[in-house]
């Protein structure tokens, strides 16, 4: 690097320590900080002995049950989902996934209904208001399934909706199938791994002559139509051109916008294939268990050793490993010179990788020391998700990798912590010790950590899977190396750290960023209390 770009990048980031009021990198202690640094073995180890705390703080909490299941369910099409308790659930759920789903997907948006119950119902009970909900929705909106979802109330009070779908479901048009998620009833992941358990009360068993039918046919089981802008559009499609690659087609993407006809069938697939294992496994378990549909089990496929692992997985059991072989070699055939001199620029760097996200992050880091030979270090994975993330760090650590792991005390402080200015200062801190122009973070364009920056999230033009999306980011990391010396947007920053702000969320700006910026809590000075943000 040229001695006038190193001055540049210096005096860049003095003027971002000062401005923001954080430590300087070259003077702030990081072991002060460090609540854990260490492989993700011991991590997990010290997590199954109780040995650090595996809770998450109330600032830190993740959606309720009855979201997460409410997320999976509106991947469905032309299903309607009931709520079946106060208006409020049924606004929450729909602003953010149904409404979102449909953006993304440009599906026709499908309502989400309540039964609107009000202190009377709560009191002497709801099902006569269940009851007349879900015939209106069934004569007007003719769906093909209708989801009874239950919320806190109804959980509480106990109305017996079990018994309400079934004496009305001969009825019907639509089938009608209950899904008990009331939100105090379970933690965040159990809503994902109940809805893929129930669902499966909806196929059909499999018959020699449907199996026989579907023999080169594969499930992408653990998909979700939202929020995610990129998942289904552009990942997911990825995958399905690899299966069509090696002569096999895709049946179902569960739960990524697919049809009450194609779970009905789904059990016939020659293979489940996991998109993200700890969601695909409980459907895939569940189908394996009931019907007995193999289930290819692997990581998130960023990279070429992911993605590798991934198609040999589907084509064992679709008979065409041959054939595999072939498109593997292929593929690589075509990304091989810019790949392998891209690569050569990263072998050796450091990445650190924002770790709140535990099975992208894993994933990654997954990528960059199989693929790209670079060190990974993934920061502020917090503690809940050795617990919560089982299935997946178990498959990690079966394949040989032991990623390193450092958590450090803003992870466990009032707050997002991806996105605050404690985390922001522990990580100058971490990058003191480290070569700017050799370290590149992934995580949220949100982060100002004053070194090259990755957001994945933000590569919306072509698939972050398979070997064109190993290639893009690849590229994106050189890229952000390669202008190492150029300060981030000044004007950006302030939009998440304003001068002299409160405590407040992206989200509270404008309806704009409230749809295309993730939502994060960001810390600064104290200002009065009902005091305009933007004023």
């Amino acid at each position: 690097m040229g001695i006038e770009k190193a001055m540049r990048l210096a005096v860049a980031r003095k003027q971002f320590h000062q401005e923001a009021h954080m430590p300087n990198p070259e003077t702030a202690s990081l072991a002060d900080s460090i609540v854990f640094h260490g492989p993700l073995s011991e991590l997990y180890r010290l997590a199954k002995e109780g040995k650090i705390s595996t809770s998450l703080q109330g600032s830190h909490t993740r959606p309720c049950k009855f979201w997460t299941a409410s997320k999976i369910l509106s991947g469905i099409r032309n299903s309607i989902l009931l709520t079946h308790g106060p208006s409020g659930c049924a606004f929450g759920v729909k602003q953010a996934y149904k409404l979102t789903n449909s953006r993304n997907s440009a599906a026709p948006y499908e309502p989400v209904v309540s039964t609107n119950l009000k202190q009377n119902e709560i009191v002497y009970g709801g099902e006569r208001e269940l009851k007349a909900a879900i015939q209106e929705v069934d004569a007007k909106y003719k769906p093909d399934v209708i989801f009874v979802a239950t919320s806190c109330a109804t959980g509480i009070i106990g109305d017996n909706v079990d018994a309400v779908a079934a004496k009305i479901a001969p009825d019907l048009h639509a089938r009608i199938l209950p899904i008990h998620c009331e939100g105090f009833a379970g933690e965040y992941r159990s809503g994902f791994d109940l809805v893929f358990r129930e669902i499966t009360k909806l196929m059909d068993a499999p018959t020699a002559e449907s199996r026989a039918a579907m023999a080169e046919s594969v499930n992408i089981v653990g998909a979700k139509m939202g929020p995610e802008r990129t998942e289904v559009d552009t990942d997911v499609k990825e995958l399905v051109r690899l299966i069509k690659g090696i002569g096999g087609k895709v049946h179902a993407v569960i739960a990524g916008n697919c049809s009450l006809e194609q779970l009905r069938t789904a059990p016939s697939a020659a293979v489940n294939c996991a998109l993200c294992l700890d969601l695909g496994y409980a459907i895939g378990a569940a189908m394996k268990d009931t019907f007995g549909t193999p289930m290819n089990s692997t990581i998130l496929p960023y990279g070429i050793a992911a993605t590798e692992r991934w198609i040999l997985g589907a084509a064992k059991h679709l008979g065409k490993t041959a054939e595999a072989e072939a498109l593997m070699q292929r593929e690589y055939a075509a990304i091989k010179d810019e790949y392998e001199q891209v690569r050569s620029h990263l072998v050796g760097k450091t990445a650190i990788i924002e770790g709140h996200d535990a099975i992208k992050s894993l994933s990654i880091a997954h990528m960059l020391e199989r693929d790209f030979k670079m060190r990974a270090v993934v920061y502020n994975f917090h503690p809940w998700s050795a617990e919560a993330r089982e299935t997946s760090i178990d498959y990690l650590l079966e394949t040989g990798l032991d990623p390193e792991i450092l958590i450090t005390k803003g992870t466990l402080a009032l707050g997002k912590y991806e996105s605050m200015q404690q985390t922001e200062a522990e990580l100058l801190a971490l990058l003191g010790s480290l070569n700017p122009m050799e370290t590149v973070y992934f995580g949220s364009s949100l982060s100002f950590p004053g070194i090259p920056l990755v957001d994945l999230n933000a590569i919306l033009n072509r698939p972050r899977f398979g070997y064109r999306g190993a290639l893009k980011v690849a590229k994106c990391i050189k890229t952000s190396l390669d202008y190492a010396f150029r300060p981030r947007s000044e004007m950006s920053k302030r939009i998440v750290f304003p001068k002299g702000a409160g405590l407040v969320s992206v989200q509270s700006l404008t309806g704009k960023l409230a749809q295309d910026m993730p939502d994060c809590t960001m810390y600064a000075g104290l200002r009065r209390r009902g005091k305009c943000l933007m004023s």
